[in-house]
């Protein structure tokens, strides 16, 4: 069951955020409050949508989640996936897919996605397979 990602459902997303990113191959170090702090963010940003991937109704867990936001760009609205995690025990069974179909659905109206992620990893390879790819033109710079 998919639903729309909202504060009711915040704290089943920090908690698989925590337990996702932790481990394996991420290896960071949220705590639950500084995960909640960044989805409450993300959240509140102006036009933001999140959706969220529920097991059976009976069973009510939350299995993965994406949220993000429209950026406007000329014309065209864009949408910046911000966060978007499958609980690792679900990964690579067509959940991350049904998420991102269940987004493109309810924008319609959105034709330009984009998302930041680590080069050559497996998250890479599974926006690859959903139709992402790498920017031509552009890059990320940083600074210390």
């Amino acid at each position: 069951m998919i639903t729309a990602l909202d504060a009711e459902s915040l704290a089943d997303c920090v908690s698989l955020y925590v337990d996702t990113f932790n481990a394996p191959p991420w290896d960071e170090s949220w705590s639950p409050d500084d995960a909640s702090l960044r989805l409450n963010d993300f959240l509140a940003t102006p036009r933001s949508t999140g959706l969220c991937l529920w097991g059976t109704e009976r069973e009510r867990d939350l299995q993965g989640f994406v949220l993000g936001h429209l950026e406007r760009s000329g014309a065209d609205d864009h949408f910046l996936i911000q966060e978007m995690c499958v609980r690792r025990t679900l990964q690579r069974q067509g959940h991350g897919t049904r998420l991102l179909e269940a987004l493109a659905e309810a924008l319609p109206t959105v034709n330009h996605w984009y998302l930041l992620t680590a080069r050559d990893s497996e998250a890479s390879s599974f926006y690859e397979k959903n139709g992402f790819r790498p920017a031509r033109r552009q890059g990320v710079f940083v600074r210390p």
